[in-house]
């Protein structure tokens, strides 16, 4: 455990004093805070990016300035390069805003992310048929059992609900790790699910929770093929994987006949 103070008035005075460090080539800010914002609630987010990688340990550090919890990625020029992002956190850059570019080598940067990571990618169908899976799995995990353990049904009907979201945001092509802009969205564009989701929240009847979640599956999967069905057999893919029928017969026939 680390503790240490630092002695920053508020995040401008902080953004000035990166400003000063020579391996420092640009800082961008994302979330719904500004560096000149320090306002009561909420956090501030921002990547640091250097010239050069600064370690193989750590990517990020979090910390406090005046009472707001600061979330710092640590980056170099070299994690935008690539044609693919390295994890999914790192599309957060495709909606930053440059508050500091030394010699302009971020605002190139941001123009390569936006044309190779930006491009709109269809759902693989790996993933299709991961979520037609998963999701069933879910239910099937709590029909006919909601009673055994009240707590713990409570606690995997709402767990069970960010994996669904996090899904259907995927489906839509949402921006990735925005659960509060997800939920907005189907607020604005479709109330049905929004009601459905509402009620889940505020009900604290088991049954009535099953019932609901069950019927947020069905919404939430109905352009991927719906829910796994009883008597389909479903195959897991390779992420790079293809719904190839004709070699699963196939196979089937070896296992099954």
């Amino acid at each position: 455990m680390i503790i240490r103070e630092n002695s920053f008035d508020d995040i401008e005075s902080f953004i000035e004093h990166l400003k000063k460090n020579e391996n420092i080539i640009g800082i961008v800010e994302y979330g719904g805070r500004t560096y000149k914002d320090m306002s009561i609630g909420g956090d501030y987010d921002l990547t640091v990016i250097f010239d050069k990688p600064i370690s193989t340990n750590f990517t990020g550090v979090h910390f406090h300035i005046k009472d707001i919890p600061v979330d710092c990625m640590l980056l170099s020029k070299e994690d935008f390069m690539s044609d693919i992002p390295q994890d999914e956190f790192m599309l957060v850059h495709l909606n930053c805003k440059i508050i500091y570019d030394k010699d302009n080598t971020i605002s190139e940067l941001s123009k390569r992310v936006q044309t190779t990571w930006g491009t709109s990618r269809d759902l693989s169908d790996f993933e299709k048929m991961m979520f037609r899976f998963s999701f069933k799995h879910v239910l099937d995990k709590l029909e006919h059992r909601l009673y055994d353990n009240e707590l713990y049904t409570k606690y995997f009907i709402y767990s069970s609900m960010d994996w669904f979201l996090s899904c259907y945001a995927r489906i839509n092509g949402w921006e990735v790790g925005k659960p509060k802009l997800h939920l907005k969205l189907i607020e604005d564009q479709e109330p049905i699910l929004f009601h459905i989701i509402s009620n889940l929240y505020s009900e604290n009847c088991l049954e009535k929770q099953f019932e609901l979640i069950s019927k947020c599956a069905n919404y939430m999967l109905d352009s991927i093929g719906g829910l796994w069905r009883e008597d389909e057999i479903i195959f897991h893919l390779l992420p790079d994987g293809k719904n190839d029928e004709v070699e699963q017969n196939e196979f089937l026939d070896i296992l099954m006949n």
